[in-house]
């Protein structure tokens, strides 16, 4: 028996050693496939097909969590496997459902982020699009962003940047925060906020913060120093509502542990936005991003694909074990973003990449590579 691959979970592994892995024979390991619980990928290259060592993992997770083992518990939060139960969200095949509704359903109706956020923050559905009043916050937080992030840097890291400016927001005491007013109004406060924040990104590189009510979608339009279209509104709201929440992810779970400690608001959102930008969830998206900006030309995409291929490993944007057959919030974003920038040279050399990617490896994009 093959010892144990080493927790690469980009690894892809030969039937034999997923079987030893597992701890099972061959013949049980294809009565998993012939299931649906695993999911081999064909690669050209090679006769026998290949196991994604990430699924594998979950598939070994979910089969020792029914045995209640604390520590099996622990490495299930680990890898991505729901462990308690939330009545906010719930997985399924065609995505994630928010208090019942599913998410792709409130991208096409009402299709604004603010609806979404006060259906998982009270429960309640609102049909008309949803507008918060600005309210001017008493720091100065573009005074507090200068004076903590480098100088001259292009493209700051956006979880680093939010967790500055959460801090910043947050400067009182749980009581304190209980005593201005509900957690939701500090809440649209952050979130604004963030959305000023986005400013960093645009061609000023400063923090511009909202002035106007209207959609927090074209605040970050607005702070980028974009120009106002419709399509592009939409686009952001799509992102912003398919990644509002995923059941109990590691960085939700990090938020209710500080939460359970008295910390303040903020404090937990920069618990969970500290937990975030790990390569599992924001910096995968990041490496994702940089490996579509590696792409200049079909030479480059034809020699990513066979290197992929060549030393099989997973791609950063691809594979997701609790959606086997495609991520379907990344189906709507890829599919929205053919609708929204036709005739690019880049958007469609990343089309093309990804499907290389599900011919030649057998890999669905995953929410990393719909949100790139």
């Amino acid at each position: 028996m093959k010892p144990e691959p080493s927790l690469d979970t980009g690894q892809l592994l030969t039937a034999q050693e997923a079987s030893a892995m597992l701890g099972i024979k061959p013949a049980t390991l294809y009565t998993y496939v012939s299931r649906g619980l695993l999911h081999p990928l064909r690669q050209a290259q090679r006769k026998a097909n290949r196991y994604l060592l990430e699924e594998l993992q979950s598939l070994k997770v979910r089969s020792s969590v029914r045995q209640g083992s604390g520590p099996v518990a622990a490495a299930a939060m680990r890898w991505g496997q729901p462990v308690i139960e939330t009545s906010i969200t719930e997985i399924e095949a065609d995505g994630p459902r928010y208090r019942g509704f599913l998410a792709t359903d409130l991208v096409r109706h009402p299709g604004r982020f603010e609806n979404t956020a006060e259906l998982l923050w009270s429960g309640l559905q609102t049909d008309g699009p949803q507008t918060w009043p600005v309210e001017t916050v008493k720091v100065d937080v573009a005074r507090a962003l200068e004076a903590v992030l480098q100088q001259g840097r292009n493209r700051p890291r956006m979880m680093r940047v939010f967790s500055i400016v959460a801090t910043v927001l947050g400067g009182g005491t749980l009581e304190q925060e209980l005593r201005m007013g509900s957690t939701e109004r500090l809440s649209r406060q952050m979130l604004f906020a963030f959305a000023g924040a986005c400013g960093l990104l645009g061609p000023r590189g400063v923090y511009q913060p909202p002035q106007v009510e209207q959609s927090l979608a074209l605040h970050v339009i607005e702070s980028m120093g974009v120009a106002k279209a419709p399509a592009l509104e939409h686009a952001i709201n799509t992102a912003l509502i398919l990644s509002a929440d995923h059941e109990l992810s590691s960085s939700t779970f990090s938020a209710r542990i500080a939460a359970s400690t008295g910390a303040t608001l903020h404090a937990c959102v920069v618990a969970a936005l500290a937990t975030h930008q790990g390569a599992a969830l924001a910096g995968g998206t990041d490496a994702a991003e940089d490996l579509i900006e590696s792409l200049h030309s079909n030479v480059d995409l034809r020699d990513r694909l066979a290197e992929a291929e060549l030393k099989g490993q997973r791609l950063p944007g691809f594979g997701l074990p609790i959606y086997p057959n495609g991520d379907p919030r990344a189906a709507l974003m890829i599919k929205l973003a053919q609708q929204t920038a036709p005739g690019s040279a880049q958007a469609d050399l990343a089309l093309r990449f990804v499907e290389g990617v599900n011919e030649r490896l057998g890999l669905h994009p995953n929410i990393e590579m719909g949100l790139v």
